[in-house]
This record gives structure tokens, sequence and C-alpha cells, in this order.
């Protein structure tokens, strides 16, 4: 998600005196430790999703100016069958009107346990594609810098952990097969998108409050905050609704190179 970003940034407190008081080891204990969540856990289930379509616009803002419509990011969840598998098939395309850019995913994935099946990635500027396929912990893959199919490149990863395709596009659907609820902290595995490595994803889960979601209306979202070692050390929070669409917004702050905040609320 080279242009789209995907981000994220954790609040890591550092403590000025060497001496805590009692209280203050209590509260610090009382802390819920992070869930560690793998593929086939049954904290993560996604076979209540149903199929939605779904549009945000995407809203720049640079220190100091104002902020500037980019374009529109659509969205689309259905059901599908393939050889004779229950699936789902997630499709976005991001069309940064202004840049006359446009970036498309497409996920394939088993709804029960949240497991990638199959990925495509395509980004109009350069040419650049990719394509996945998983099967445990084995991802095989194509990609290509450009159209120029003499440039292809063909490969295998053998990963440690099987992983949830996050960072390949499932990013907030994935959020909303999790038990969510205030203070809930997880950790998961991923496929990093700038590199073939595989990376731990961390999660917190603030308070449910009310956000707007497009046309007037107001749903109430739960704030889920996310974290990675991303090369452009973005921080990323999204706003999950258990209903369809499910993610109702997403605000992205990328620290790096000209400072920017991107905000994608529903049309």
């Amino acid at each position: 998600m080279a242009i789209s970003g995907r981000v994220a940034v954790c609040a890591t407190i550092l403590f000025a005196s060497s001496f805590l008081s009692a209280s203050d080891a209590r509260a610090q204990a009382a802390q819920p430790a992070a869930s560690r969540l793998e593929v086939g856990d049954a904290a993560v289930d996604g076979s209540q999703l149903k199929p939605y379509k779904n549009a945000w616009k995407m809203v720049y803002t640079f220190p100091g100016k104002q902020p500037f419509l980019v374009g529109v990011w659509t969205d689309e969840l259905e059901e599908v069958e393939i050889g004779g598998r229950h699936l789902m098939k997630r499709t976005q395309m991001a069309d940064y009107a202004k840049y006359h850019v446009v970036v498309s995913y497409t996920n394939v994935f088993d709804p029960k346990t949240m497991a990638p099946v199959e990925q495509e990635f395509h980004r109009s500027s350069t040419g650049e594609w990719a394509k996945r396929e998983f099967d445990g912990k084995t991802v095989k893959y194509e990609r290509g810098e450009s159209a120029d199919p003499a440039k292809k490149q063909r490969g295998e990863l053998k990963l440690d952990h099987a992983i949830f395709d996050y960072e390949g596009g499932m990013y907030g659907v994935l959020l909303a097969a999790l038990p969510l609820r205030e203070g809930y902290k997880a950790t998961f595995p991923s496929l990093s998108e700038d590199r073939d490595e595989l990376e731990w994803v961390t999660l917190t889960v603030g308070k449910q409050e009310l956000v707007d979601a497009g046309n007037g209306k107001q749903v109430m979202a739960w704030p889920v905050d996310t974290e990675a070692d991303y090369t452009n050390k973005s921080h990323l929070t999204y706003w999950i609704s258990k209903e369809p669409p499910y993610v109702i917004q997403l605000a992205i702050t990328i620290p790096t190179g000209k400072w920017v905040t991107i905000t994608m609320t529903m049309i």
C-alpha cells in the first residue's frame, strides 16, 4: 500500500524517576497484556461478516495548510465459492484523482479463520503489480515493478508463522473479526508490505464512541490504534463497527518526509 499508506505508532511511557509508588506499580500491573493471535485461533472469527459496498473520501492535511480532497476510496465485500470452499473477496480501489494515480487491492480469504487465500495489487502510475497465494506458512508470489513481462519475478516465502494478510489489503476488515472491547490489546503476524518478512502488528482498542458514517448518519465504533515496523513510521487509527461496512473512518499520520495526515470518512 505504498501510496495509500499503512501505518503505526505506539504510545510509550518513559519514567523520569527510578522510584515508583506502590499505587503506580499496582496500576502498571493491572494493564492488560497483549493477546498473541495466530491463524486458527478461536478469538479470530469473521463468520459474521456480511457483504457490503462502501466509499470514503480521502483528505490530506499538511501542517499550516488547509485540508484538501485527494480522491475517493471504494470498498466491496462479497461472498465467493472457489474449489467448493465458501470464501469472501474484498475489492478496493483508491483513486487519487488529484495525483492521477489509482491503486487496487483484491483479497480472497476464509471468513471463519480470516486466513488469506490469495491477493492481488496494482498501481497505475508505475505499472507495479503483485499476486500472492497463501498456504499455511508458505507464500507463493509473482510481481513486477512495471508492466514489462520480462521483468516479472516469481518466488516462494517460507515463514515461521501462518499470517493474516493485514498489510496486503485486509486492514480494518480483519480487525472487525476480533473480539473488540475497550482496553483490548493483541498482536498478530502479517507479511510486511515493504519487505519479504513476517511482521508483528500490535493493536489497542479505545472506548467506543459516536462517529460520522456519511449521509448525516452516526454510528458507534471502536477506535483501534495499530503499530508495526513501517518504513514511513506512520500511525494509523481505525474506527470499527461490528455492523457492515465495518470500517467507518480511518486516520493516518505519516511523520516522515512532508508530514501529512490522511483522513478517510464515509461518503
